[in-house]
């Protein structure tokens, strides 16, 4: 039998929206993009029943409206005062409720938030699917030297078109044209930012 223990699936997931607020957006390199692939990945999970859990930093504001907006209205949504979203009791005790095994982890800044998160929830035995493109800090250094001590920790790195493929698993699930959509256009804003 082939296995799959390397790859996430839409039944043994849940995603992580760190810190998604427009104060830290705003200064983040490449936040156009980053809001596009975040929107792709909420879309994403939304139409696979993957449940979210969102965080918000104190003292930062509230969550970008455009991804705001996304958010069903059962998801969890956390206020920290730690970097860690794992510094969070009751952040933990939701990530248990969920019984999901892997972490799709989307956000900012990846230097702090993100990657501290990142650590921990590897040290407490999650396998996390960090979507570099949906993930973002002032610095293109800080975020690049960051994803690479994730990887180096043992959090397997993806993109957000490449991660969404990877959930929907095939091409006979009933959701695939609306994802499609989604792809496409998460393509289509692509490829017009580079003409």
């Amino acid at each position: 039998m082939l296995s799959l223990a390397l790859r996430a699936r839409s039944t043994n997931s849940a995603l992580l929206v760190i810190d998604m607020q427009e104060k830290v957006i705003s200064t983040v390199a490449e936040k156009d993009n980053l809001l596009r692939c975040t929107e792709a990945i909420i879309k994403a999970s939304n139409l696979l029943n993957i449940p979210s859990v969102v965080t918000q930093q104190e003292k930062l504001g509230d969550i970008a409206p455009k991804i705001k907006k996304l958010y069903q209205n059962d998801v969890a949504n956390f206020r920290k005062l730690a970097f860690s979203c794992c510094g969070v009791s009751e952040f933990r005790d939701k990530l248990q409720s969920l019984g999901r095994k892997t972490i799709v982890v989307c956000g900012v800044e990846t230097h702090i938030c993100v990657m501290q998160t990142v650590l921990d929830l590897l040290a407490l035995k999650y396998e996390v699917l960090l979507l570099r493109d949906a993930t973002s800090s002032y610095r293109i250094a800080d975020h690049e030297t960051a994803v690479e001590r994730m990887r180096d920790a043992g959090a397997w790195i993806s993109t957000t078109e490449s991660a969404i493929y990877e959930l929907m698993e095939d091409a006979e699930r009933p959701e695939f044209k609306q994802m499609l959509q989604i792809i496409k256009s998460l393509r289509s804003q692509d490829n017009s930012s580079n003409s």
